[in-house]
């Protein structure tokens, strides 16, 4: 059904998806403290941001023409900013279960004093949330995959998944105390973006022409600056570490730049 193509699109969104599978063997093997999360937070947004600007639009708009390529860009950006509010919000699933917790008498002293039925169902919650955030990233690394940019945009979307892991896997590990469930969950929330690539594979490649597929990686640029902008600032933000945030905007960035330059 598939050839060697949409196997290598689909290999590339699974590598992506298991990133979520690292962040979790993070959060079971050391609790990160803040400063950890800000500069996971700032690498993932100066790879993303890196490649967005400067693979997907510049040289997009170089060989392809600036009026599309920047309407395409524009586009995908409004898409997020038009859906992004309809997600559910991890901080306000979390809020909520404290919330629950404090009006069954227990101490307000924050998550270590919920219930592990509680921790568990904010697991479950976070496991949700990032599921949905990370489908249309296996898009993404779908239509990527028939060019050459296919590996990087895979690896700047695993750096990406590495903070959603941990997000998923800490509460699971902490109501549980089982390494393996945690991670199994992390490791499931990640999953939904080869499931993402499969639906493109299915549903969308048949209409793919050369230039459409400039036009959606142009729009996948565009949405993913939005995500760094609107998602991955904020947070990072709240980690009250701008030093560490960025360090690892800088430290995205140049990484990602030498991947482009050298042509990986």
């Amino acid at each position: 059904m598939f050839d060697a193509a949409d196997q290598y699109a689909l290999l590339l969104s699974l590598l992506a998806g298991l990133a979520t599978s690292v962040g979790g063997i993070i959060a079971v093997w050391r609790k990160p403290d803040q400063k950890l999360l800000a500069f996971l937070l700032g690498t993932a947004i100066g790879v993303m941001a890196t490649l967005s600007i400067v693979e997907l639009y510049i040289k997009n708009v170089l060989e392809n023409g600036f009026l599309g390529i920047t309407l395409a860009t524009g586009c995908g950006a409004m898409v997020y900013v038009v859906v992004e509010p309809l997600l559910p919000k991890a901080e306000v699933l979390e809020q909520k279960v404290i919330g629950d917790e404090l009006e069954n008498g227990v101490s307000p002293n924050g998550v270590e004093q919920m219930s592990k039925a509680r921790l568990m169902r904010l697991g479950l919650l976070m496991a949700i949330t990032m599921t949905l955030h990370n489908l249309p990233e296996g898009f993404a690394v779908a239509f990527s995959s028939y060019t050459s940019v296919g590996p990087v945009m895979a690896a700047a979307i695993g750096v990406h998944n590495v903070p959603e892991g941990i997000i998923v896997a800490a509460p699971v590990f902490a109501a549980t105390g089982s390494r393996k469930k945690a991670l199994l969950m992390a490791t499931v929330s990640g999953l939904s973006e080869p499931a993402g690539a499969l639906l493109a594979l299915c549903f969308i490649k048949p209409y793919l022409t050369a230039m459409l597929l400039q036009y959606l990686l142009a729009s996948t640029g565009g949405m993913m600056t939005a995500v760094c902008v609107l998602e991955l600032l904020p947070e990072g933000r709240k980690c009250k570490d701008d030093g560490a945030l960025l360090r690892g905007a800088i430290f995205g960035t140049v990484m990602m730049l030498g991947t482009l330059y050298v042509g990986v």
